[in-house]
């Protein structure tokens, strides 16, 4: 299969009239994106993405011009993507051909649903954190697929046995944790893991099962939260607000009726869509680490993509959008190492022998067994720490420059998400670890503004 390489353009260019190949070279970024394109192909099997002129060879010449994706309507991106993709089919057999488009969001989730063999190095990685990555992905790009982690731990999970919601007591141990696969999301050839999760008390791995797929009551389970959430967003319905608050019966808005007809539609797709394996871990802290260690390492893969057509991508969360997975905890947590890897294949009966103690991954931070906030965020901590005023008021727009990357949709429209103590929103850290607490939360749909004042010690 013949490799293609698309990489973004940049708003940073040359002025003048010059080739694609070299008009963007003055953003530091492209230099670098170039640098990683070639380590996957040659000059003639690189293209430059172009917010104004689609698909450009290297030697295409071009004027200075001041036009990006960022900010634009989503209309105008997936006309973007369509005309793109039609440069692409003229050129290549897009079936039998392996894109690797090393752009940002703005630039790739239009062409996704085009290319059916697309992996993406800048998944989930903001700004802030690409230039000291680039580095490590030139390195990883240098061992096959089939040799990286988050193909390894496919390979182990999808020969395990398989389980469905009415074979949960047929489960042989009591501690553990769980892997899900859903019908019509696929990995290079297996099922493709769509969530891992566990228990924190000890004993209720079968009641956790039973929590997501028997008992209809999506307060106890965040797994059933985010597949209803993502049922009433594509349908437009305005009681997502109701459903996802963490406590939903508690809202005035509560519908018994409407509920129930909402908690009978997620029990059936779950039923009809989700098959599970598991394996058993006895130690509370084990079984958290061991958790967040392979969240993270699939989020952190480059082709671990979920497919065009996956329900998730009509998700009010932006979290398992981005990731391809029904949640939100541990997808920037530090990845499985390989010591963890082996551990891994001995509880799950797969090698003869392994590490008895789990292994923690080299600069692991000493409380990684806490679910760590998505480091998306890290830029706004440091600009607020950098902030002496007890009070400032940033525009999201604003936010977005500080951070490198978009926020969530629900952003800009629901106050929950910039709850101070949500826990279930492990974004809040960004401002709360730099000591702040956002104070107009009701108000920011309307102004595009948040008010954050510093947090009395």
């Amino acid at each position: 299969m013949k490799t293609v390489v698309l990489v973004t353009c940049t708003s940073d260019k040359h002025r003048g009239t010059h080739t694609a190949g070299y008009i963007y070279t003055k953003s530091s970024n492209f230099r670098k994106y170039m640098e990683l394109a070639r380590v996957y192909a040659g000059d003639e099997s690189i293209f430059v993405i172009s917010a104004l002129h689609g698909l450009l060879t290297l030697d295409t010449v071009i004027d200075w011009y001041n036009y990006t994706l960022s900010g634009q309507s989503q209309a105008i991106k997936n006309t973007w993507g369509e005309k793109v993709a039609e440069q692409i089919k003229l050129r290549f057999d897009a079936n039998d051909t392996r894109f690797i488009v090393i752009a940002g969001a703005d630039y790739y989730a239009p062409l996704m649903k085009h290319l059916p063999n697309i992996e993406v190095p800048l998944k989930g990685v903001s700004m802030y954190f690409r230039p000291a990555k680039v580095d490590e992905w030139i390195s990883a790009a240098q061992h096959p697929v089939g040799n990286s982690i988050c193909y390894r731990i496919h390979k182990l999970f999808n020969r395990m046995p398989r389980y469905k919601w009415d074979t949960i007591d047929k489960v042989g141990f009591d501690s553990g944790i769980y892997i899900l696969f859903e019908v019509g999301e696929a990995y290079r050839g297996m099922d493709r893991i769509v969530r891992v999760g566990t228990h924190r008390s000890d004993g209720r791995l079968r009641g956790r099962l039973k929590d997501h797929f028997i008992s209809q009551n999506n307060d106890g389970s965040i797994f059933r939260k985010n597949i209803g959430r993502a049922i009433l967003n594509k349908n437009m319905q305005s009681y997502l607000s109701v459903w996802t608050k963490t406590k939903s019966r508690s809202d005035s808005n509560y519908d018994a009726s409407f509920q129930k007809k909402i908690e009978d539609r997620v029990t059936r797709y779950m039923r009809d869509n989700f098959t599970f394996t598991c394996f058993p871990v006895e130690a509370n802290a084990e079984r958290s680490r061991l958790e967040l260690g392979i969240i993270a390492a699939l989020n952190n893969a480059e082709d671990f993509i979920a497919s065009p057509d996956w329900r998730g991508q009509y998700s009010s969360e932006y979290e398992v959008v981005q990731s391809g997975m029904w949640l939100k905890e541990g997808l920037n947590d530090v990845p499985l190492s390989e010591g963890e890897f082996r551990r891994l294949e001995f509880l799950c009966g797969a090698a003869p022998s392994a590490p008895q103690r789990i292994l923690r991954a080299e600069k692991q931070p000493a409380d990684s067994f806490k679910p760590a906030f998505t480091r998306k965020y890290a830029p706004l901590t440091a600009y607020l720490q950098g902030i002496t005023a007890n009070e400032i008021a940033i525009s999201l727009s604003d936010i977005e420059k500080i951070i490198g990357d978009k926020m969530a949709p629900s952003a800009y429209i629901h106050e929950r998400w910039w709850d101070n103590y949500d826990e279930t929103h492990p974004h809040r850290l960004g401002w709360i670890n730099a000591g702040f607490e956002v104070t107009n939360g009701a108000q920011i749909k309307s102004t595009h503004k948040a008010v954050f004042r510093r947090m009395a010690k």
